[in-house]
């Protein structure tokens, strides 16, 4: 049994792994100047599992793990140089997050007989990334949702924080449903317009998969993309398997 964690930037993720079949999940929001907070989230159970995996983007949280469970045999953080083969060799390897070849690693394994995604993630930013014959070529970051709606309010004196829920509305005539049509409405189309320049200029049909934790509010029950909540978790159990060949 080996555990996958996945760092972000405001919350970590864990998930019980027995092979390749993903059990419970657990999550939290932190603070990095709290970085305290993280040690029961960790602590729990470690001595069971045979690996413990850690994809991380951030620095601070990775030099307080390795300092308060130095003493643990069974952690491994996700190194680059052992993912150099899903990623094309025009792409500056040092500048990329390790997070996006982790989920290029996941959706080789989700579909073994397709080679061109274009991987979608919203999380605390919205990456679009693509994946052209099995390796990653290229990508986008975007502000993401929830990021955006943050600054904005902050900014904008005149408008209340207002609750982000799904909204199909193409305009609003108050503030709260001119607000949610912006998030989403708008934020949907803004990603459909890059999916579809991609697309354009590579003459290509890419199959086009969602994930992170605010998919929700865009695909809003569209068919034609493909969603898989934790892509990232995934590819981090399968760390071990292409560290071992």
């Amino acid at each position: 049994m080996n555990l996958a964690i996945d760092i972000g930037n405001t919350s970590i993720k864990k998930a019980i792994f027995l092979k390749n079949s993903m059990g419970s999940t657990r999550k939290i929001k932190y603070s990095k100047e709290k970085l305290s907070e993280i040690k029961a989230f960790f602590s729990k159970d470690l001595q069971k599992y045979k690996n413990i995996s850690i994809c991380s983007v951030v620095p601070e949280v990775d030099k307080y793990i390795k300092k308060t469970f130095s003493n643990k045999k069974n952690f491994y953080f996700i190194q680059k140089r052992f993912l150099k083969s899903f990623v094309h060799s025009s792409v500056n390897l040092q500048q990329l997050g390790i997070d996006r070849i982790i989920n290029v690693l996941s959706v080789n394994h989700l579909f073994p007989n397709k080679e061109d995604f274009i991987i979608v993630d919203l999380g605390t930013a919205t990456t679009l990334d693509i994946v052209k014959k099995n390796k990653y070529f290229g990508g986008v970051i975007l502000p993401g949702l929830t990021t955006s709606y943050a600054n904005l309010v902050d900014l904008a004196s005149g408008i209340k924080k207002i609750k982000l829920e799904n909204s199909d509305k193409v305009f609003g005539k108050n503030t709260k449903d001119a607000l949610l049509s912006g998030f989403n409405t708008g934020y949907k189309t803004m990603i459909e317009g890059y999916i579809k320049i991609i697309k354009r200029k590579f003459n290509t049909n890419f199959k086009v998969i969602f994930t992170g934790g605010y998919a929700s509010n865009v695909l809003n029950n569209q068919k034609q993309y493909l969603y898989k909540e934790d892509l990232t978790l995934l590819g981090i159990s399968l760390y071990h398997q292409i560290i071992k060949k």
